[in-house]
């Protein structure tokens, strides 16, 4: 291997690399690993309408990939910002729920399409509508945000669509022997070093190792939440990329995330335990406190939409405003919600599953702000 330089466009190795990355080198994390994913796979079964009821979900791992490329928001500020129009938010919130919608469009394209050219450029558009459609033009850097001195520099811009179509073939090879939690970190690394596009690699490789376990068959649902675990290791993550590119060292980079997966399994499906336990307690109560008030529908619009008003809730439920708001101001007295005023809005939420979701989350941005900042140099 040549000796990396980082002020050089990488010479990119295309896939499948050198090594040996059969399911037995690996095999005790990769068996840590299927079970918490087996045991996650079935707790999103047991949730009554999963795609709506994991929004909020889905929204804290926004925020956590969003933090690694230093965008800062709080659950509680998202949850608020999504009853506006996007362009009555500010930048942060608007495109940690980018994220998530973008998260949602992806698996939605699934149905259709494998992970291609197709899905990669439509999660890219959704998540930075402002920037240059397709792949990128221009060389592109990763620079230290303390030192202004290059980290890396992708390959050459020419080579980009040939490595993309690579990285295709490998990931949805299926005669290669690679078990797909391994080839999904293996493919996570590759896109990182590809660099595609001129910014937002980070969050839309993130999204795509979601997108592909889901294709593979790992998951039923869009709820692997990896970046609390890469925020928490950030220091490592780093590492273990560059030392793939300066030495080849994969096995440890794939250990790494390999751990990752089973972690991250075990985190969500406690949150989704949670949420369900709550859910159940809120439907319990508001049956016996007030009857004439309860629905199924009403009580999934407050757990998919932990934060609402009463005009939301109205379009929700096909329901008059007034009754809306006579229903939440009706729970708010029973303890159920709590109220509060923004402005020209009443906002009422579900507190107990904030917290739950406040207290899931990575609180780790202190620990990962030593960082590194995209900046296109041009050619």
């Amino acid at each position: 291997m040549k000796q990396f330089d980082a002020e050089i466009p990488f010479d990119l190795p295309p896939l499948p690399p050198k090594g040996d990355f059969s399911k037995a080198n690996f095999a005790e994390a990769l068996i840590d690993a299927r079970v918490e994913l087996a045991e996650l796979k079935g707790s999103g079964q047991l949730l009554p309408n999963p795609l709506s009821l994991l929004s909020p979900a889905v929204l804290r791992e926004s925020i956590a990939s969003s933090e690694i490329e230093n965008i800062h928001t709080t659950i509680f500020d998202a949850l608020q910002m999504q009853l506006l129009p996007e362009e009555q938010r500010p930048q942060t919130d608007k495109e940690v729920l980018r994220y998530r919608d973008t998260l949602m469009k992806g698996f939605g394209l699934l149905d259709k399409f494998p992970i291609c050219t197709r899905v990669i450029h439509e999660v890219y558009r959704r998540l930075l509508p402002e920037a240059d459609a397709g792949y990128r033009k221009q060389q592109n850097r990763i620079i230290s945000d303390k030192t202004g001195a290059s980290i890396y520099t992708p390959p050459l811009a020419d080579r980009v669509p040939d490595l993309i179509r690579n990285w295709e073939q490998f990931v949805n090879a299926r005669s290669d022997n690679i078990d797909p939690l391994v080839k999904a970190a293996i493919a996570h690394y590759q896109f990182e070093a590809i660099h595609p596009f001129g910014d937002g690699n980070g969050r839309c490789g993130r999204i795509l190792i979601v997108l592909y376990l889901v294709q593979a068959g790992i998951l039923q649902w869009p709820i692997l939440f990896i970046s609390g675990y890469l925020i928490r290791h950030r220091t490592d993550y780093y590492r273990l990329l560059k030392g793939i590119t300066e030495r080849g060292n994969w096995e440890e980079f794939i250990r790494f995330m390999l751990r990752g997966f089973h972690e991250q399994a075990r985190e969500t499906r406690e949150l989704l335990v949670g949420t369900m336990s709550l859910l159940e307690r809120f439907k319990h109560r508001l049956q016996q406190d007030l009857p004439a008030v309860y629905s199924h529908e009403l009580v999934e619009a407050l757990f998919s939409t932990p934060i609402i008003t009463p005009s939301h809730l109205a379009r929700d439920l096909g329901i008059h405003y007034r009754t809306a708001g006579r229903y939440l101001a009706q729970m708010e007295s029973e303890g159920l919600l709590k109220g509060k005023i923004h402005g020209k809005y009443h906002l009422f939420f579900n507190s107990d599953l904030i917290e739950l979701l406040r207290h899931s989350r990575s609180e780790t941005a202190a620990e990962a702000a030593s960082g590194a900042v995209e900046t296109i140099m041009p050619v």
